[in-house]
């Protein structure tokens, strides 16, 4: 069992280091958690055991649960997410579809998609947050995609990276379906992100 220092320590550099990852000042975090700026302060310097209370009001704000403000354990964090979690959040009656593999929390946000698209289908993304970048690669099959006024025609192997503020399209584009992996990434300034605008559309546009 962790010295009540040892707690006291773990929560300081814990609360920190999360604050800065999110980009919030003391007095933001005080006022979103409801604790006093002197509080921050003295928690984040080890200088005080914050009570239950106060723990579960910081979680709140960081976005994360208490257990991750007392870990002491500073060992790097491996998350593994198994195939049979995979979410298909887009499907169509074609047979085409979007799988959401895995993805981080804001600020900085990355998600990891899978899609296939069968002959025929294709997708329409709105415009992302300016500061979103899409890098995709296909694995098999032609893909077509459109980002604002540029079209480009993608070959299994051929990967691109683009800023998806404009509106966008993924297209079939040769004889078989096509399947390829895209990366969202998104800084925190860009604001929180819709995972390509998936839960919004119902059918692709042919």
């Amino acid at each position: 069992m962790q010295s009540s220092d040892d707690v006291a320590a773990a929560v300081g550099r814990n609360v920190r280091a999360l604050r800065q990852q999110r980009r919030m000042t003391i007095d933001a975090l005080a006022a979103a958690s409801g604790v006093s700026r002197g509080t921050v302060i003295q928690i984040e310097t080890a200088r005080g055991n914050p009570s239950i209370g106060t723990l579960v009001g910081l979680a709140a704000a960081l976005r994360v649960g208490v257990t991750s403000l007392v870990d002491g354990d500073a060992a790097p964090r491996v998350v593994v997410r198994r195939g049979a979690e995979a979410a298909r959040l887009w499907s169509s009656a074609a047979g085409s579809s979007a799988v959401f593999l895995i993805g981080t929390d804001p600020p900085d946000v990355v998600e990891l998609w899978d899609w296939t698209l069968q002959p025929g289908d294709g997708f329409d993304g709105e415009a992302h947050p300016m500061g979103t970048q899409e890098v995709l690669s296909v694995l098999s099959g032609r893909l077509g995609l459109r980002v604002g006024a540029s079209e480009q025609q993608l070959d299994a192997g051929d990967t691109v990276m683009f800023q998806a503020h404009a509106p966008h399209r993924y297209a079939h584009a040769g004889d078989g379906p096509v399947r390829f992996v895209m990366v969202v990434l998104q800084p925190g300034d860009a604001g929180l992100v819709a995972p390509t605008n998936i839960a919004e559309a119902e059918t692709p546009e042919g």
